[in-house]
């Protein structure tokens, strides 16, 4: 079984390592990585809001100016394909699952756009 990530230092050291270790030549491995990474954390019973928070705020205030500088611009630019998965502004098919969420396609969107996942 996979370990779980109970917090966000933890998950930052992860998110992290994956988007310094970016390959540029080999894009879709690199986000299949990322795309591993938020599977982990929703098995890790993180729901949206915390991913929310987790991408929008932790992330940010946690970098520093040398990771800018080390991190490649392909995977700032796959984390915000996932900011925008994470709050819906994309097609149905790119939102991210949870699984505790609605299942219907315009219930899920409802939802999802309407930020009724904000506590």
């Amino acid at each position: 079984m996979t370990k779980l990530i109970v917090n966000e230092k933890e998950a930052f050291a992860d998110l992290k390592r994956i988007m310094q270790s970016w390959d540029v030549n080999e894009n879709n491995t690199s986000q299949k990585l990322i795309d591993l990474f938020l599977r982990k954390l929703i098995q890790s019973k993180w729901d949206r809001e915390k991913i929310y928070k987790f991408a929008f705020l932790y992330i940010k205030n946690n970098l520093s100016d040398s990771d800018y500088d080390n991190i490649p611009e392909a995977a700032f630019d796959y984390l915000d394909d996932i900011k925008s998965s994470i709050i819906g502004h994309c097609s149905y098919d790119s939102i991210l699952k949870f699984p505790n969420e609605p299942k219907n396609k315009n219930e899920l969107i409802s939802y999802v756009r309407g930020e009724k996942w904000k506590n």
